[in-house]
């Protein structure tokens, strides 16, 4: 048995059974149309297969193989990424998932990969015995309900837009994004393709889940983004992006849209802390006219349940992204 690209034509059997997993609140008609969408979408088409391990002429397990490029230090290093694996209910039991991992493995050495990334919902044991390891996989949360600061009068404030978030922001993202890759220990390189197939993603699942998929929401300031969204009284930090000169604007900016919408809580993986350091403090940032340096907002820190972030080296240039603190990836990078 070896690993084999799906057919069109045998992906919907596939699909009939990973709709429980996967599928977000979208009808099963949905749920199709979107993942015929990314197969056909410019960016999909280039780097997006699904790969199956067959017995007996059936799909037995699969996954979504991704070829993605990591940028560090002006270097870009070629990886695949793996998402939505599944192993159908009749296969089993049988160790097939194990031998379609080697396979897996096998197919990104004869690529020559540096690497393959991963984001697990299952834990992460059944990914180590491949070799696999976690990257940093933390959540963080900062409680605003008793949290106090003296907010900017009107004069003073910092300068920001928010509008939702479309293709028509694409140009931008992409050069913040670019600029703000080369002070990255490394990071995901990202084409124009790639922002419009993730947007286009988002913006499907806004419109067709019953679930209230929320609409993100593009923070603009000065020297940088933020993309965000709202749940209730939550705004959910999905990347933070600075173009050079330190994340502080952004952050005052973040938190002066929280305070008009009454946020009680702002959550994000670790990544958009990064250059908070040391000891992701607000306070070094939030002295001055136009904020308390008492920022009162704890940051509280716990292990992801899903999304934890995996790698395997296959390149020993690679082999210290595994010790960064706090881990650079973003939430848009899940696969």
């Amino acid at each position: 048995m070896t690993l084999s690209e799906i057919r069109n034509s045998e992906i919907l059997h596939v699909l009939h059974e990973t709709y429980e997993l996967w599928s977000t609140g979208l009808t099963k008609a949905d749920y199709y149309h979107y993942n015929c969408f990314q197969r056909n979408h410019d960016w999909g088409r280039r780097h997006l297969k699904f790969l199956a391990l067959k017995q007996g002429g059936e799909i037995a397990v699969g996954c979504k193989a991704y070829q993605i490029e990591i940028s560090s230090r002006g270097t870009n290093y070629p990886f695949l990424g793996i998402g939505a694996l599944f192993s159908r209910r009749k296969f089993r039991g049988q160790g097939l998932g194990a031998r379609f991992m080697e396979e897996f493995i096998d197919r990104a050495e004869n690529i020559g990969a540096a690497g393959i990334l991963l984001f697990s919902d299952i834990g992460s044991e059944f990914y180590e015995q491949f070799g696999f390891q976690e990257l940093s996989s933390l959540d963080f949360s900062i409680d605003l309900a008793m949290a106090q600061w003296r907010l900017p009068d009107k004069a003073g404030c910092v300068a920001f837009t928010i509008e939702d978030l479309g293709h028509e922001h694409i140009e931008i993202l992409h050069r913040y994004h670019q600029r703000w890759l080369s002070r990255r220990p490394f990071a995901v390189r990202r084409s124009a393709k790639y922002w419009h197939y993730k947007i286009a993603k988002e913006l499907f699942l806004h419109q067709n889940s019953t679930l209230s998929w929320p609409r993100l929401q593009l923070l603009k300031a000065d020297n940088g983004y933020c993309i965000y969204e709202i749940g209730g009284k939550t705004m959910r930090i999905l990347e933070l992006v600075d173009g050079g000169i330190g994340p502080e604007n952004i952050w005052r900016a973040i938190l002066t849209q929280a305070n008009d919408l009454q946020i009680r809580k702002i959550r994000g993986w670790e990544g958009n802390l990064r250059g908070l350091e040391p000891g992701f403090n607000f306070k070094s940032f939030l002295a001055g006219d136009n904020f308390q340096a008492d920022f009162r907002g704890q940051i509280y820190y716990s292990e992801r349940n899903w999304g934890r972030s995996m790698m395997l080296s296959l390149d020993n240039k690679v082999d210290d992204w595994l010790y960064q603190f706090p881990c650079p990836l973003m939430e848009l990078d899940h696969l």
